[in-house]
C-alpha cells in the first residue's frame, strides 16, 4: 500500500491543446489577451480502460486588471497611430493580469481536486515587444478511495489498510509556481519553474511523493501566410524531477481566424490530431483526440478532449491570441 499508492503534487494538465490553458503551464501568460478569456475543458483519457478512465476537468478565467493607456495596443496588435503611442510613458502601458483556475482530475482510486489564482505583470520592452513575470499560488487535494480496495475473499487482517478505512486517506498541499515570458503578437518564449515553495497542509498515511516536474520551457512562432492563412509552429518541454524531458511539437493552421486545425507529436509515444471553429466574437469550441503510438495503443482506444471558450467584454472584437 505504502509504495502502490502515491500522489505527486503540482498539478499540470495532461492536454492535447495545452496552449488553451498557457497560464497553467507558464504564470507570465495570464492577461496576455485584452478580453476576459473563460474556458472550460474535458479529458477522456484511455478510453478502452471505460470506468476506471482517467477524466480531467479544466476551468479557468484569465482578465486584465489594468489595460494600457492606450487600448489600441490591445495585446500588442499593431495599428495605426504608432507615433502616439510611443509617446505614451512606459509605466502607463503596463498590464496586470488575473487568472483563476479549479480543476479535477480522477485516475483509478485517485481523486484530485483543487485551484490556483495567478498575477502576471506586462512590461512594454518597445512598441511591439512585452515582458511577462508571473507567479501562481495553488491548493490541491489528493484523495484515495480506498473503499475500492478489494484484497480478496480471504485476505489476511492488514493494521494499516483498517487505519486507512476508518480514517479516510486526504493530503492537501500549498505551493507556488513562477514564471518569464517575452512575447509578441508574432513570437513567444518562456519558462517556468514549479515549485518554488510548498507545504503541507493536511498530512495522510498514505505516501504522497514531491512533483514530479521541475520545470517547463515554452516557444512559438506565427507565420501570416497569403488569403488569411496563418501558420503557427510551437514547442512545449516539461522538465521532470529526474532531469529527462518531455516535449510536445505541434503546428497549427489558421484560415481567416474562423476555422484551425493541427498536429502534435509528443515524445511519450503519441500524437495528437486537434480542430477547432470560432462560431462567433463570443464563443468557439474545439476538439482533439489523442492516439498513442507505443505499446499501450492496444489497450487505450485513444483520448478525446473538447474544449469550450467564452471571450467576455471582448468590445473589439479581437480573435484570440494563441500560437
Amino acid at each position: 500500500m505504502l509504495t502502490a499508492y502515491t500522489g505527486r503534487a503540482q498539478y499540470v494538465p495532461n492536454s492535447g491543446q495545452a496552449f488553451q490553458f498557457a497560464s497553467l503551464y507558464n504564470p507570465s501568460f495570464a492577461g496576455v489577451e485584452s478580453f476576459g478569456d473563460l474556458k472550460l475543458a474535458y479529458r477522456y483519457q484511455w478510453t478502452g480502460f471505460k470506468e476506471n478512465a482517467p477524466k480531467f476537468i479544466n476551468l479557468s478565467y484569465n482578465v486584465r486588471l489594468k489595460q494600457p493607456v492606450d487600448l489600441n495596443l490591445n495585446a500588442l496588435r499593431t495599428s495605426q497611430g504608432s507615433s502616439k503611442r510611443s509617446s505614451i510613458p512606459k509605466g502607463k502601458q503596463i498590464v496586470h493580469g488575473l487568472g483563476l483556475n479549479v480543476f479535477n482530475e480522477q485516475v483509478g482510486l485517485i481523486d484530485r481536486i483543487g485551484g490556483g489564482v495567478t498575477y502576471a505583470l506586462h512590461y512594454p520592452l518597445s512598441r511591439t515587444v512585452r515582458l511577462a513575470g508571473g507567479a501562481t499560488v495553488m491548493v490541491e487535494n489528493t484523495r484515495v478511495d480506498v473503499s475500492k480496495i478489494y484484497l480478496g475473499s480471504d485476505a489476511d487482517p492488514d493494521p494499516f489498510y483498517d487505519n486507512l478505512m476508518r480514517s479516510g486517506s486526504n493530503h492537501t498541499e500549498l505551493n507556488t509556481r513562477a514564471g518569464l515570458l517575452v512575447y509578441s503578437s508574432r513570437f513567444y518564449l518562456g519558462a517556468a519553474y514549479y515549485p518554488i515553495w510548498k507545504t503541507d497542509i493536511k498530512s495522510s498515511d498514505i505516501s504522497f511523493q514531491d512533483s514530479y516536474y521541475r520545470g517547463s520551457a515554452q516557444a512559438g512562432l506565427s507565420f501570416p501566410m497569403r488569403q488569411g492563412v496563418t501558420v503557427k509552429p510551437s514547442v512545449l518541454a516539461l522538465l521532470q524531477t529526474d532531469d529527462k524531458l518531455l516535449i510536445d511539437y505541434s503546428v497549427k493552421m489558421y484560415f481567416q481566424q474562423k476555422l484551425w486545425a493541427g498536429l502534435t507529436y509528443r515524445d511519450i509515444q503519441s500524437g495528437v490530431a486537434s480542430a477547432g471553429l470560432t462560431i462567433n466574437d463570443i464563443f468557439s469550441a474545439s476538439y482533439s483526440y489523442e492516439f498513442s503510438t507505443g505499446k499501450i495503443r492496444q489497450f487505450s482506444s485513444g483520448s478525446h478532449e473538447l474544449v469550450l471558450a467564452v471571450r467576455v467584454n471582448n468590445f473589439k472584437r479581437q480573435n484570440p491570441q494563441t500560437w
